[in-house]
């Protein structure tokens, strides 16, 4: 059961990356390869979230 929280974990940590690199480095244009990649990290999760709960 477990295993359904940690992709929970994940988002939570990549809104907080997301949150420290813009509102305190202020250089997240520099990592836009990153956050793309971090969006579609979650919206596979999204999907495979939407088939086990289907």
């Amino acid at each position: 059961m477990f295993r359904l929280y940690i992709p929970l974990v994940f988002f939570v940590v990549f809104v907080g990356w997301f949150l420290y690199r813009l509102l305190i480095k202020k250089d997240l244009k520099k990592n836009l390869n990153t956050l793309f990649l971090g969006l579609f990290f979650v919206g596979i999760w999204t999907v495979i979230y939407l088939f086990i709960l289907k």
